[in-house]
């Protein structure tokens, strides 16, 4: 601690410096509120498009949803934070151009309370992706154990890093308070290093996971470029969580956190806003679809007559299979398809695998898929149909 200009300062000044109390140098002030002001708009809509596809459309508005709400109030609270921090002056400025007690202000808020917080949307949203991958249905022991695996990883790693925050200091208060001098913390700054180290990990987890399920699609490129790309898109963060390490390694070992942190609290909010919107899109074609119907129809319009041509004989032999294992059975069966007059969804991923394994004829395909279809979600199904057959029993005389 110093005394500039009877202010007693966290910091001494450089040699040279001019402290000006009442204009100090800062950055990161207006990034901060730009990115934050658009990020929690387009996450609220993001938030709002779910909400209304799985309550009002599909009407299976369900935990990983409450999950994604839960998550994304988290991160308007800790962005709330965070441009509090930069309102009141103690966020993107020198240390010794702020007052010793707008410089604990800091460390409570922005060096204690703020990592604990951030912790919460980061779980949650990453949970309702994972739970999202078990109500696809695909049943093959890699995909469910890597995605309980990725449960484990993710939900261990956010619970450590929670307490070692809470804890990082004996007594808790010396992690604020200069005052007190007794007692230890941990390294931080580290500890902070390894939580966007799991955040990366987890992220690229979590992006792997289906890609092997969308390349064995029976299904245009066209679509399966769609796809990987929103599974890409939908790990936006891992781009926001390297850049958030790179500052972190570079900045926190410097006294002046103050000061370095306002560009690492910037890429907080920029991140904070992605999870929420990568979660929340699974359902984005299914609202686009409800909403502007034309705009997906043109682009199954663009494909090669080819293409329509052969998934067109698909849908008919399937029909036809449907048809077959009807009277077999003796009971409904439900259809399912990639380019019905229904949008195609997500959801669909496990049907086109399920598809792209079988080679067998349509009646032995049928019984085969029996208990499988019965079985499958509902959030599975395109199209239901209901086939009456009659037949003349000819017998040779």
């Amino acid at each position: 601690m110093a005394l500039v200009n009877g202010v007693l300062v966290a910091l001494p000044p450089p040699s040279g410096y001019v402290v000006d109390f009442d204009h100090p140098k800062r950055q990161a002030v207006t990034a901060s509120y730009c990115v934050s002001g658009v990020g929690m708009g387009l996450a609220f809509l993001f938030v709002a498009q779910r909400i209304y596809v799985k309550r009002f459309i599909r009407n299976t508005f369900g935990f990983d949803d409450y999950l994604v709400v839960v998550a994304w109030m988290f991160s308007v609270a800790i962005q709330g934070l965070i441009l509090r921090g930069f309102v009141e002056g103690y966020m993107g400025v020198h240390a010794w151009e702020i007052p010793l007690t707008k410089f604990i202000k800091f460390l409570k808020f922005g060096f204690y309370i703020e990592p604990i917080l951030y912790v919460l949307p980061t779980i949650l949203t990453k949970l309702a992706l994972l739970l999202f991958y078990l109500q696809l249905g695909n049943r093959e022991k890699w995909f469910t154990g890597a995605v309980y695996f990725a449960i484990i990883v993710t939900v261990g790693s956010n619970i450590s890093v929670i307490f070692s925050v809470i804890f990082a200091c004996t007594p808790v208060r010396k992690a604020w308070d200069p005052a007190v001098t007794w007692g230890s913390c941990i390294d931080r700054p580290a500890l902070f290093q390894a939580t966007a180290v799991f955040g990366i990990v987890t992220d690229v987890l979590i992006m792997c996971i289906p890609i092997p399920m969308v390349i064995r699609l029976q299904m245009s490129r066209f679509k399966k470029a769609g796809l990987l790309f929103l599974f890409i898109i939908g790990s936006a963060t891992v781009v926001t969580s390297i850049i958030r390490l790179y500052l972190l390694v570079t900045s926190l070992g410097s006294a002046d956190q103050s000061w370095s942190g306002g560009p690492i609290v910037m890429w907080i909010c920029i991140e904070a806003n992605l999870l929420v919107m990568c979660a929340c899109i699974p359902t984005l074609r299914h609202f686009i679809s409800t909403i502007a119907p034309n705009l997906l129809n043109s682009s199954k319009r663009g494909e090669s007559n080819s293409n329509s041509q052969a998934l067109h004989s698909n849908h008919l032999g399937d029909k036809l299979g449907s048809s077959i294992g009807s009277r077999l059975n003796g009971k409904r069966h439900q259809y399912h398809g990639f380019d019905g007059d229904a949008e195609y969804r997500m959801e669909t991923l496990v049907e086109g695998s399920k598809s792209a394994n079988k080679h067998s004829t349509w009646g032995e395909q049928e019984e085969a898929d029996v208990g499988d279809r019965d079985n499958d979600s509902e959030r599975a199904i395109i199209q239901t149909k209901t086939v009456q057959v009659r037949y003349d029993d000819q017998t040779d005389v």
